[in-house]
């Protein structure tokens, strides 16, 4: 399930090497920079951006292509050694060792309908800013995203991407979670190095956070007006708010209160957040039925990821 990464390998932790000297020429498209006095190069290790200073050697890009050819499909536990230990062979460097400042988490799920179908059932998140562009839903915060996208849709854009027979005309949802800054912190292990994304229990709290986080996600659903439940004109007017907050979109009304809260309409600060939390609530007493089996489909496949456990 791993996909892109970043590693860092520290000159001092491989005293017996001159990176500097040694590491660029196991690479292609080399390029030499100079800056007082200092020497760098910057290279290629198949899809890997690698870079070489007298400080150490720098490591980005999808470990997913390198090993499997492309990132349409994602890396195992067991299949994520590997390819550390084909780096490590190619470079002639200890990569297990590299300390880790970036992880993409992310699966790729095979849907009824196409994956756009699904965002407007994907609401607000309580820590993280929620944006929507055309084809793709983000969730954001200086050091992680959630990230949910069309995945063929994103490979056909790359002529040299060749998408397996079984997945064409498929609908694929790609659910990533990435991990930007301050991994240790948030993960809370005390060092992160690239032998730690292949050990099994750090592989299953990854698991448990990507579904953990999926599930913190507010999911949306249709309104419908629900006689079983009008037991006053309190009520009626409740589900009458409801149904316009349906019309203009439960997430257009989430950005609308965040744009009053920047604007200090309110007097109370902490109103702005007892709205949204109403509006939850309220919501799930009067949903549509015909709504729920496309966010339960997804809820689903979510939850049955813990088979990757080994």
């Amino acid at each position: 399930m791993f996909d892109s990464i970043k590693f860092y390998i520290p000159q001092e932790r491989v005293s017996n090497i001159d990176m500097l000297a040694q590491t660029p020429v196991y690479l292609h498209k080399i390029k030499e920079y100079r800056e007082a006095g200092r020497i760098s190069y910057s290279g290629k290790l198949d899809n890997l951006n690698i870079h070489v200073s007298e400080r150490g050697v720098s490591i980005k890009g999808s470990l997913a292509k390198y090993y499997l050819g492309d990132n349409i499909k994602v890396l195992a536990r067991s299949d994520t050694e590997q390819a550390i230990g084909k780096i490590s062979d190619e470079l002639h460097l200890p990569v297990a060792d590299a300390d880790v400042s970036r992880i993409d988490f992310a699966h790729n799920f095979k849907m009824q309908y196409e994956p756009t179908t699904y965002y407007r059932y994907l609401g607000d998140q309580q820590y993280l800013t929620r944006f929507l562009n055309a084809k793709s839903l983000y969730y954001n915060s200086s050091n992680r995203t959630l990230l949910f996208y069309d995945k063929l849709a994103e490979a056909k854009k790359n002529s040299s991407v060749s998408i397996p027979e079984l997945l064409k005309d498929k609908n694929i949802l790609r659910y990533e979670m990435r991990y930007k800054r301050r991994l240790g912190k948030q993960l809370k292990e005390p060092e992160i190095t690239a032998s730690t994304l292949f050990k099994e229990e750090f592989y299953i709290k990854l698991i448990d956070r990507y579904i953990s986080d999926y599930e913190s996600i507010h999911k949306n659903a249709q309104f419908s007006l629900n006689t079983d439940k009008m037991d006053s004109p309190k009520d009626f007017w409740r589900q009458m708010a409801l149904l316009k907050i349906d019309e203009i979109g439960v997430n257009n009304v989430m950005q609308m209160i965040e744009e009053w809260r920047a604007k200090d309409v309110f007097s109370n600060k902490t109103y702005y957040s007892r709205l949204k939390k109403e509006i939850r609530e309220y919501s799930k007493q009067y949903e549509a039925d015909d709504s729920a089996p496309l966010i339960q489909e997804l809820d689903n496949k979510v939850s049955k990821l813990k088979r990757f456990y080994r």
